[in-house]
């Protein structure tokens, strides 16, 4: 058995409350074959050998050890079960309805990020044997090519590089502006929105405004909630998601290698152009990302990993991580996580559009965003059923005239976790 170190916050977020997990969705233009998924799989399998685990657990910690039961595949629509007997015991599984494959994770064992590389294994794999075709997909990992031990590397293992610390760290508020405390929505369960909005007319307005789709798509947020709270004496903040590979030398390791950029909106900023907003966003994010920075952030994360680890018992560890996830909820109003754009190579063809969806368990209203096919996908999560800050960020969107449409919402099915 193994322990864990750089995923150590998110392992002992897995409780019975809180499963810490997402579902990622690929929606075809055909049915999903079921059949070749599973084959699909298991060829994907054999290059990654270092991803099959199961978590056990004793009275002092949660710990890693190999699983060698076969990867599910399973025909539903429904939330899947990690982690227990649906699951093989495994932290990731496959199901598919319709056109749609769902890949099922605990973000644990791999962020956005850290999942690209076996995905894109996967829709190799599916495509050319789904189409009988070739496929061409640049720098796709293939069963039987060698397994560099970069991929599973484990930074926190190694000494964290250290910052020359000429930038100081950054003075975050406190406490921000929580939603479930203004009185228009009470918690209960997840609901999500899935909306698409114009890649072309978005990217035009980022140009035109000295913004980014995440300074932009902050800002609409923030603006929609000033306009509900105008006598709010709190910040909104808005978290965006950012990777910190980079800095600690992991560009191709699977393991959850996340942080939050805090970007605060300030009421002093009403009255400022959307040109003047966007730049003061788009300096910060510079700034909280800039690799002096990171760097102090990584090692504050490290510490609190290790700090975590050396705890004697597994309800001393769940205390600590829930008291940590509280102070950030404390200073979060909503959270952005941009994966940028996705590429599937000549499998794009059979690819209609991608939807990374968890559960925002906590934060109160969590997007998900990823560009395909010419439009930002946005996967709009809330804590709540009460729709009413979802439709004030629309009002917002429309007012820039930007075109956008709404799929279809749903409530949350993203996967749970159980120890059996």
């Amino acid at each position: 058995m193994t322990n864990f170190f750089c995923d150590t916050l998110d392992y002992y977020c897995l409780n019975e409350h809180i499963s810490k997990s997402f579902r990622y969705i690929v929606h075809m233009k055909d049915e999903v074959d079921g059949r070749v998924l599973q084959d699909a799989l298991d060829v994907t399998m054999t290059r990654y050998p270092y991803l099959k685990k199961r978590i056990v657990a004793d009275e002092r910690g949660y710990y890693l050890e190999d699983n060698d039961l076969p990867l599910v595949v399973k025909e539903s629509d429904k939330p899947m079960t990690l982690c227990g007997k649906e699951s093989n015991y495994h932290l990731f599984a496959l199901t598919y309805f319709g056109k749609d494959i769902f890949f099922n994770n605990v973000h644990a064992i791999f962020d956005g990020r850290g999942r690209g590389p076996v995905l894109h294994t996967l829709m190799y794999y599916y495509c050319k044997l789904r189409y009988n075709e070739e496929i061409d997909m640049p720098g796709v990992y293939l069963a039987g090519s060698e397994i560099d031990p970069a991929e599973y590397f484990d930074p926190f293992t190694a000494p964290i590089p250290q910052s020359c610390g000429l930038l100081p760290p950054p003075e975050i508020p406190s406490k921000a502006l929580r939603l479930e405390e203004q009185g228009l929505v009470v918690r209960s369960r997840q609901y999500l929105h899935y909306i698409r909005i114009n890649e072309k007319q978005l990217m035009s307005l980022c140009k035109s405004s000295d913004g980014t789709p995440n300074t932009i798509l902050s800002l609409l947020m923030s603006h929609a909630i000033d306009k509900l709270h105008p006598q709010a004496s709190e910040p909104i903040i808005g978290q965006v998601y950012c990777d910190y590979r980079s800095v600690v030398g992991a560009e191709k390791s699977h393991h959850n290698m996340v942080t939050t950029l805090p970007l605060v909106y300030e009421r002093s900023m009403r009255d400022m152009t959307l040109d003047q907003q966007n730049t003061a966003m788009r300096g910060n994010i510079l700034y909280l990302s800039d690799p002096e920075v990171l760097l102090n952030t990584v090692a504050g994360i490290k510490a609190a990993c290790e700090a975590v680890n050396s705890l004697p018992a597994l309800q001393d560890k769940f205390n600590a991580v829930g008291q940590g996830m509280q102070a950030f909820f404390n200073q979060t109003t909503f959270a952005i996580s941009y994966s940028g754009k996705k590429s599937f190579g000549t499998c794009d063809k059979h690819i209609e559009a991608l939807f990374p969806a968890g559960e925002p368990i906590g934060i109160g209203i969590l997007m998900e965003v990823t560009a395909a096919d010419g439009w930002f996908y946005v996967v709009f999560m809330q804590d709540w059923r009460e729709d009413i800050y979802f439709n004030a960020f629309l009002k917002e969107i429309v007012s820039l005239g930007l075109d956008f449409d709404l799929l279809y919402s749903s409530e949350a099915k993203a996967p749970s976790f159980s120890l059996e």
